[in-house]
């Protein structure tokens, strides 16, 4: 396709943000522009276009530079300290030569000289549509290279997991079968009988963290059935939080597509988003779970490809997630957790994130603030 007529299309979705305090040349404008951009704004002044873009925050301002109070320039260095990439377009006359050439400092995408053509502006407004385009782009590349280069972490740390699974369940047998024999020879009550007891316990949870690591590598196996999902998320999440202060609310619509999954490793992952909620609302608090249809284009969301997928949310009121802690909350033994026996070890959200990928699918999520934390899982369609 043309590259202008990309820059176009592109252009029909870019929201614009248009200052100018002269009323016939403002009113002859706006209807140029809602007819070639996306969502517009007007401002009169400065001041109010300032005020326009920091409650919006729209992608394209363009600017007239002589205004009373607040002038262009004033406004646009403020826009400027708010994001230093919004491309500028400003409108000028001839006689304004020291604007001109301090808008030029300013570092302004692009000027048009008044009476204002509207071919000029038009080709100022495609210019700066391409520079969008080429960063949205390469902000996607980026995002993609990055999630590729994790996943490839990921699925080193999970055959290391996967090996040390296998030698650690091995161990572990050993170690359990010597508890059982020592039991066997020791007085029923009495206090080596209660060490050994203890010690079978902690040997159970051994065992768990195992499984864990047994999921979290390469060997596990899926066992998929094309089957709805709503069922198991419901009763996943009643059973773990049950007896507990949490609020579970469910928008799961009875005619979701059905996904193919593996019923036993879903279930882990649905235990572990309600576990985690459990244990940021120790008081009591919220979990709301949510499914929809959701159709991806190319590149949407990296590294999945287009498709139909089923996004589940799970959004909880608690006090959220901090933000330096979001990059790294699916890492492998990364934990805000006290560590120890009956603390966090960090592989709750990791296998969750290694689970939903073996399905095809990706887990991510956000922290609002003010929202608690909000996961969003996707799950092609059976």
């Amino acid at each position: 396709m043309d590259p202008r007529t990309l820059d176009g299309d592109y252009l029909r979705n870019v929201s614009v943000l248009y200052v100018e305090d002269d009323e016939d040349v403002r009113r002859q404008l706006v209807r140029f522009l809602r007819h070639r951009t996306g969502a517009l704004t007007v401002a009169e002044n400065g001041a109010a276009g300032l005020e326009a873009y920091r409650s919006q925050r729209p992608q394209l301002v363009v600017t007239d530079l002589m205004m009373p109070g607040m002038d262009g320039l004033q406004m646009g260095r403020e826009i400027r300290a708010l994001d230093p990439e919004v491309p500028i377009v400003v409108t000028t006359a001839f006689e304004q030569h020291d604007y001109l050439m301090r808008s030029i400092d300013l570092g302004v995408d692009k000027y048009v000289t008044k009476p204002i053509d509207v071919e000029r502006l038009l080709e100022a407004l495609l210019h700066c549509a391409r520079r969008l385009r080429a960063q949205e782009s390469l902000a996607r590349q980026r995002a993609l290279d990055a999630e590729q280069l994790r996943l490839k972490h990921l699925e080193a740390m999970g055959v290391m997991a996967g090996g040390m699974a296998h030698d650690y369940n091995n161990l572990l047998q050993v170690m359990l079968g010597y508890v059982s024999l020592a039991q066997g020879h020791a007085e029923p009550g009495g206090v080596v009988s209660q060490l050994l007891t203890k010690a079978e316990a902690g040997f159970v949870q051994a065992r768990e963290l195992g499984e864990r690591l047994r999921l979290f590598g390469k060997g596990s196996d899926l066992r998929t059935l094309a089957a709805p999902l709503q069922e198991l998320i419901i009763g996943t999440v009643r059973l773990r939080s049950a007896g507990s202060d949490l609020n579970c609310q469910f928008d799961l619509p009875y005619d979701l597509p059905l996904a193919r999954f593996d019923q036993a490793q879903m279930q882990q992952v649905f235990s572990a988003l309600t576990n985690n909620a459990l244990e940021a609302m120790p008081s009591g608090g919220t979990l709301r779970v949510v499914g929809r249809l959701q159709s991806l284009g190319e590149g949407e969301l990296p590294p999945l490809p287009a498709g139909d997928y089923l996004h589940i949310v799970f959004q909880d009121s608690g006090p959220g997630i901090p933000p330096q802690h979001l990059p790294r909350i699916f890492e492998p033994y990364f934990t805000t957790k006290e560590m120890g026996c009956k603390k966090g070890v960090g592989l709750s959200l990791a296998l969750c994130h290694a689970i939903l990928w073996k399905h095809g699918g990706l887990i991510g999520v956000q922290s609002p603030p003010g929202g608690g934390a909000v996961f969003h899982l996707h799950l092609p369609v059976a």
